[in-house]
């Protein structure tokens, strides 16, 4: 091969790579739904960029490497005060020592040192002030113009709507995350309806920001952290460190913790600090992103095209390790959606031994071709949930055969079925066992009908005795039923049936929530009372009462309809009805009364609000069972007002009217 035809294959491998790189660049920015792992994603960047220098060195000029856009449809588009650009990142070590001699010669020999943050794994917002007021909410969208994503943004309950600032414009660069436990919660939820899960925490946020549902939004309860200041006229900060010290006095939530370093060496002993100390913090990071500290020293650096030259991400490899896969489980859940679940020889990963890891679904396990006794690679997907992220297939067995997902339920043999539009498949016996114990767990838990005490290990051993077959048999429960249970005290005893006493007053979107109505999460339930008010209105509702609330479109009205034309459903209905359980709005308790939240309750706007504008205010309140009034009269229970309130203000005031800022409206948001 000619040293030119060397040249035209290596030029033809640039261009497939960078097409590739396309691919993933719209799966993760403009679909939140990446099909590789950030770091494979990362060495294909690194392997376009050492194809780049070749050509370069052959003097043929290689073609511009995209920068990513997050921006979608359906979004206003507006311009960044200043450029928000990405961050150059590296695995190494190496690098790091080599950015540092790059930044030294740029700088003539000036003395500098480094900010060591966490690089938190979450979505990137820029937060605009005008004149101290919160005005607007941007995504990083291709670093000139973001998304405006107020609406959602100003569901956050951290989020500051005023700052002391009499500037025309400031910029706040921060991050928007989800926590484990909402991670976890949503992904359990996902699944049990038969949809992908979450691949990630920041997938989880970056598709919250954008959802249009700002009732739905708030119940996903995104966090905030501030970490940067961008256009700031008149700040008259010196360091990196003096501007994350000026955001926590304004107000703003902040990392856990941040190093300042002399010299490369030492930045690179506080990496390593922080890589131990990360899994306490509050969020989710994956890696550390050192900045010159020095603030007059980053226009002298100035910027590539992409990322500016005086800060870079070191990110943590993933954690991978490789195991054995014994056998491939099949667990029932609530819905009847049938989940593979690997079990493996146990091994150590990210601090803890793993013996379990999620196959997804059938589609995944023959994509992947995970077979039993397969040796596989392991890694916690947003350090939570171990997943198989491949199989070395040179080390399988001569006899093994591919998985071959079963036709019927492995727990009752009824026949499995897939719905259209669904990756699962779905055992459709409703009174099979594992589905049942999973209605049992899902209808007790906090986020239903809150009967603290009854836990999984009591609900299968009472499930063995036959004392427990459906959620109207919790309501029947005796204290002899407990007597002959093992590990469970008299006291234990007692305090589970005075739970469930007390759980027959619980609102009535909770039973709502509770029966576990396909598709009905907390937010339709709270609609589907303030709708209905009783159980009975219901189950007696037609698609087109159904299809004229917000958020019910025609399968979810079919699914409802479809479970109260069930005769057993009825029966368990009736059954809880006639052992006192509520079914009515109108027989809630005074502990049910206490709870902040929207359902029943008149409310009425006045004056401007920054975080969010009011016919979004007003849709929140709607979404989560309020309803707006246009005036204030006797009937409002409270008065959100922001600046300039006027004569509703004063009326609400004269009446004795609840009044609520706007930062205690986003404070009551579920």
């Amino acid at each position: 091969m000619s040293a030119q035809q060397e040249v035209n294959a290596l030029r033809l491998q640039y261009e497939k790579l960078l097409a590739e790189i396309r691919l993933h660049d719209r799966l993760y920015y403009g679909k939140n739904n990446p099909k590789i792992s950030d770091f494979e994603y990362d060495c294909l960047k690194s392997e376009a960029e050492r194809l780049a220098g070749i050509l370069a060195g052959q003097s043929v000029e290689p073609l511009e490497m995209a920068i990513g856009d997050d921006r979608t449809s359906g979004f206003k588009a507006y311009p960044h005060p200043s450029p928000m650009m990405s961050l150059a990142n590296t695995y190494s070590r190496e690098e790091i020592f080599q950015f540092d001699g790059r930044t030294k010669a740029l700088l003539g020999g000036q003395g500098f040192s480094y900010a060591i943050e966490p690089k938190i794994d979450g979505v990137a917002v820029n937060l605009i002030y005008e004149r101290g007021k919160f005005s607007r909410a941007l995504t990083r969208g291709n670093g000139s113009v973001g998304d405006d994503v107020s609406s959602s943004v100003g569901t956050i309950k951290n989020l500051p709507l005023r700052i002391e600032s009499d500037a025309e414009i400031v910029e706040i660069r921060g991050e928007i995350y989800v926590d484990e436990q909402t991670f976890t919660t949503l992904n359990a939820s996902r699944e049990e309806r038969g949809l992908e899960p979450f691949s990630n925490p920041r997938n989880l946020a970056a598709g919250t920001v954008k959802t249009l549902d700002p009732a739905e939004v708030a119940e996903r309860n995104l966090k905030l952290i501030a970490y940067a200041v961008g256009h700031c006229p008149n700040c008259h900060l010196e360091f990196q460190s003096d501007a994350i010290e000026w955001l926590k006095n304004l107000g703003f939530p902040s990392q856990e913790k941040y190093w300042i370093a002399d010299g490369v060496a030492e930045a690179w002993e506080c990496v390593v600090e922080l890589d131990r100390a990360r899994r306490e913090f509050s969020y989710w990071t994956d890696g550390a992103v050192l900045k010159v500290n020095e603030l007059r020293f980053h226009g002298e650096l100035g910027a590539t095209a992409r990322a500016p030259r005086w800060a870079i991400a070191y990110k943590f490899a993933p954690e991978r390790a490789v195991t054995q896969l014994k056998n491939i489980i099949l667990q029932v859940g609530r819905t009847g959606v049938v989940t593979p679940v690997a079990e493996l020889e146990p091994v150590q990963l990210s601090g803890t031994i793993v013996s379990r890891a999620t196959l997804h679904n059938a589609d995944e396990i023959a994509k992947k071709d995970i077979r039993p006794w397969d040796f596989v690679v392991v890694e916690k997907a947003g350090e939570i949930i171990p997943a198989v992220i491949s199989v070395e297939r040179d080390r399988r067995r001569p006899d093994s055969r591919p998985f071959a997902f079963p036709s019927t339920c492995p727990h009752c043999g009824s026949k499995l079925i897939r719905l259209a539009n669904e990756v699962a498949w779905r055992c459709q016996n409703s009174r099979c066992l594992p589905q049942v114990r999973r209605r049992i767990e899902h209808f007790v838990s906090r986020a239903a009908m809150d009967i603290d005490g009854l836990g999984t290990a009591i609900i299968e051993k009472l499930m063995t005795q036959k004392k427990l077959l459906c959620v109207a048999d919790i309501y029947r429960l005796t204290f002899d039923d407990f007597a002959g249970l093992e590990k469970l005290g008299t006291k234990s005893a007692l305090k589970i049936l005075n739970n469930v006493k007390a759980s027959k007053a619980r609102p009535l979107w909770r039973l709502l929530h509770g029966l576990g109505i396909f598709g009905v999460g907390e937010q339709t339930a709270k609609v589907l009372a303030n709708e209905f008010h009783t159980i009975g209105n219901l189950a007696g509702a037609t698609a087109d009462a159904l299809e004229g609330l917000d958020g019910i479109g025609g399968k979810l009205s079919a699914e409802i309809i479809s479970f109260f034309s069930e005769p057993s459903n009825g029966k368990i209905i009736e059954d809880l009805r006639a052992l006192g359980v509520c079914t009515a709005d109108e027989m809630r308790s005074s502990a049910g009364k206490k709870n902040l939240n929207f359902s029943g309750k008149n409310f009425a706007l006045t004056g401007t609000l920054y975080a969010m504008t009011r016919q979004r205010a007003a849709e929140i309140i709607e979404g989560f069972g309020g309803h707006v009034l246009g005036a204030v009269s006797a009937k409002t229970h409270v008065l959100i007002s922001g600046d300039g309130g006027g004569s509703k203000l004063a009326k609400a005031k004269l009446l004795g009217i609840e009044i609520w800022d706007e930062r205690k409206f986003r404070e009551n948001l579920a």
